[in-house]
């Protein structure tokens, strides 16, 4: 049986079509209605950054997989904090 002589193919072709239109149409929204819960909490980010201070490298393993992708994540945690919580007081 030859696949273009099946009655199913022109139903899948139809479905795969609605399923690729459907999964790649954006859904636009108001940037605004993120405004709250994207804002930078400096004061929890303060508590992290003294957790982190604390730690105690000399006990982790850092060639564990697991341990290497904590401590990036802290570093870019980091870098956001100084960013956005750290106010340079130099340019007063």
């Amino acid at each position: 049986m030859s696949l273009f002589k099946s009655k199913s193919l022109p139903k899948a072709i139809v479905a795969t079509a609605v399923a690729l239109v459907v999964s790649t149409s954006a859904l636009a929204h108001d940037p605004k209605m993120h405004a709250e819960k994207d804002q930078m909490n400096c004061e929890k980010m303060q508590k992290h950054m003294d957790m982190m201070g604390k730690m105690d490298h000399s006990k982790m393993d850092m060639s564990d997989p697991a341990m290497k992708a904590m401590m990036a994540n802290m570093g870019k945690m980091k870098q956001m904090y100084q960013k956005h919580c750290v106010t340079d007081k130099s340019d007063s």
